[in-house]
């Protein structure tokens, strides 16, 4: 029953999917296409800054708002945020090399595994088997098809993955369930001494922590093998988040390469003071 209509569903997400990247994509690719003269830095600023390391670039985006803001306005957020995308740059990246490994093992290895029914060998080319591979990929009859002999170390660093994720996604969740969401409970700098924010409670964020929550879970679940088949439900509400991508606050995720290209060469111009 879950199987047919993962199967029924997953070519509607796909389209929805790619629909909604496109637009949210398209401004920025008219932006880069269209023709513009870069002029340079100025030379007329007096004491003008020093252009930045990419190093030291690097370490003004990623770093420097986690230390500077968030651990100090709210550390349950600020622990939970690290911990979070540490697991979910790891996963997004483990479930992209499995499709990308995937795509050619289908057309030219003639045959994929049947996750259902625990076949190492069938011509189960259906949305749900194939979202099963994909999303299943820590499993060990998914791991061997698609990762051969390096299939234990990809498991041993997603198990990683999967606890940072669960430690993670624990104190975002608390946090969104007791209206800290945006909150500042501590003193960000001497002129902020005293000022505090209560925070909010945004049903957006709190829908999308709790699916990622069984998400997790369901992962969880289906690498221990305590429920038979629970890992086509993991594989549906990873469909679901994928779908949401580009319709919620999620969209940073898709983005983050290019906003962490544009920030970094910005802070090395010193466009950003």
């Amino acid at each position: 029953m879950l199987v047919d209509f993962v199967n029924l569903v997953a070519p509607i997400a796909l389209a929805v999917f790619f629909v909604g990247m496109t637009l949210k994509l398209g401004r920025w690719f008219v932006a880069v296409t269209t023709p513009r003269r870069w002029r340079g830095l100025t030379t007329d600023f007096i004491d003008a800054p020093t252009p930045m390391s990419i190093p030291a670039a690097l370490k003004a985006v990623l770093l420097d708002p986690v230390t500077h803001f968030y651990m100090k306005a709210n550390k349950t957020w600020g622990r939970g945020y690290v911990l979070y995308h540490m697991a979910i740059v790891t996963e997004v990246v483990g479930y992209s090399l499995a499709a990308l490994i995937l795509i050619p093992r289908i057309l030219f290895a003639g045959g994929v595994p049947d996750v259902e029914r625990h076949l190492e060998h069938s011509q189960n080319y259906s949305p749900a088997n194939l979202l099963a591979m994909i999303f299943g990929n820590g499993e060990h009859l998914q791991a061997q098809f698609l990762f051969g002999d390096f299939a234990p170390i990809f498991v041993s660093v997603t198990w990683v993955a999967v606890i940072l994720a669960v430690l993670g996604n624990m104190h975002l969740l608390i946090t969104v369930l007791r209206r800290r969401n945006a909150a500042v409970l501590g003193d960000l700098d001497p002129a902020a001494t005293g000022i505090r924010i209560k925070g909010r409670r945004t049903w957006d964020r709190l829908t999308v922590r709790i699916l990622i929550f069984c998400i997790i879970w369901t992962e969880l679940l289906a690498r221990l093998n305590v429920v038979p088949g629970i890992v086509f439900l993991h594989a549906l509400l990873g469909l679901t988040l994928f779908t949401l991508f580009p319709f919620t606050y999620l969209f940073h995720i898709v983005y983050n390469f290019l906003a962490l290209f544009y920030a970094t060469r910005r802070r090395m111009t010193r466009t950003i003071a």
